[in-house]
């Protein structure tokens, strides 16, 4: 958004007009023509790739995550896939054992439609990664930190190997939302985003970007971006843009209330472990957003987790996280047993949303209290 304006402008058109057959086919090559474009290398001749409100959008992306070209596509999964562009039959790739489910569950489709090979490393050991890699390996793939537990990834070695053996390396950045860790600034090929949580904000948009640095890759993901037809309404974008304008100031009082939440529950009787992402010097990380998780005493069943959650009235449970609204979601031992070391114990994640911290607060100490009656 233009520093001038109060309001953003939103380009509905899926039309593009223009004013000569010269600018359309130079916009159709690659060059911004129409007032509001400024990405390269995309067709901006039609409302898919050339709409401005997008183009706004994607600048503001690469200025966050301190890279060069943007993507947008219509989820943070739907971005995820798209590095299936890199990967022929037979090629292969390495994915941490605790990757975000719908990615492991994409890259098995992967294996099974076309061949192409996928083993899970451990994220907390290198070692584990480097003995899995052959001469089909194209691709490593980080997600750092994982998924309910939060497992970190030292980024610098993994990129250190790939660079050794020619391999190219992706990160999920979601966890981070582009502010508290940039990949691309650790040499990292690819940055990927799900829009959806922190940047939008609001639980009401879905929408992914993948960000790189590199003009070769990010013209070879513009190919597919056009010939799968990937778009994002220009609301949509007007509303990630939006968001952006409170995207630190809502992760400081996400993370702030976190720390106070852990404080107040540490040592609980039915609380074997919390995990968390350290906020101290020795951390990765710049910050903390609204998530943790705890393990519980022992595995509960849906049943008895049924009478704890009835407990709740500022946590809801349900998937997804990073918007105003405080989330919780549990995960069985069992959904976990792809890991190297899974969990023995009911695991609970919380997402710490905008609400007073008295009422998270009281909220998670009644469902504590409920499972000692259990």
């Amino acid at each position: 958004m233009d520093d001038d304006q109060v309001t953003r402008s939103v380009h509905l058109s899926s039309s593009l007009h223009f004013a000569s057959l010269a600018d359309y086919r130079g916009a159709g090559n690659g060059e911004p023509v129409l007032a509001g474009q400024t990405a390269k290398y995309v067709d901006n001749g039609y409302g898919l790739q050339g709409n401005p409100t997008l183009h706004e959008l994607q600048d503001s992306i690469s200025k966050l995550e301190n890279g060069n070209y943007t993507l947008l596509y219509p989820s943070g999964l739907v971005a995820l896939t798209a590095l299936s562009t890199l990967l022929q039959s037979d090629d292969h790739w390495l994915l941490p054992d605790s990757v975000y489910g719908p990615m492991r569950r994409y890259a098995d489709y992967l294996d099974r439609q076309y061949g192409i090979k996928c083993d899970y490393y451990d994220p907390g050991s290198i070692n584990t990664l480097a003995k899995l890699i052959n001469a089909e390996t194209k691709l490593i793939h980080i997600e750092t930190p994982s998924s309910a537990t939060f497992d970190i990834t030292d980024v610098d070695a993994v990129v250190k190997i790939a660079k050794s053996r020619n391999i190219l390396t992706s990160a999920d950045n979601t966890w981070a939302a582009g502010v508290l860790y940039k990949p691309l600034d650790h040499e990292v090929d690819i940055s990927i985003l799900s829009l959806t949580k922190y940047p939008a904000g609001y639980s009401d948009v879905f929408m992914g970007a993948l960000i790189t640095k590199n003009l070769d890759l990010f013209k070879q993901f513009s190919y597919h971006h056009r010939v799968l037809g990937y778009t994002v309404s220009p609301f949509s974008a007007m509303l990630v843009s939006r968001g952006l304008e409170s995207l630190e100031v809502r992760l400081g009082a996400h993370g702030a209330t976190v720390e106070h939440l852990i404080e107040s529950i540490k040592g609980h009787e039915k609380i074997t472990k919390i995990y968390k992402v350290k906020s101290d010097s020795s951390s990765e990380f710049s910050g903390v957003n609204g998530l943790f998780s705890i393990e519980l005493d022992r595995k509960y069943s849906d049943e008895e987790l049924e009478k704890a959650f009835a407990k709740l009235s500022t946590f809801r449970i349900g998937e997804s996280w990073g918007g105003t609204r405080s989330l919780v979601l549990p995960f069985q031992p069992e959904e976990l047993t792809n890991r190297f070391s899974a969990p023995q114990n009911t695991i609970i994640r919380f997402h710490s949303g905008l609400e007073k911290l008295e009422l998270q607060e009281t909220d998670i100490k009644q469902f504590l209290a409920a499972l000692k009656n259990l």
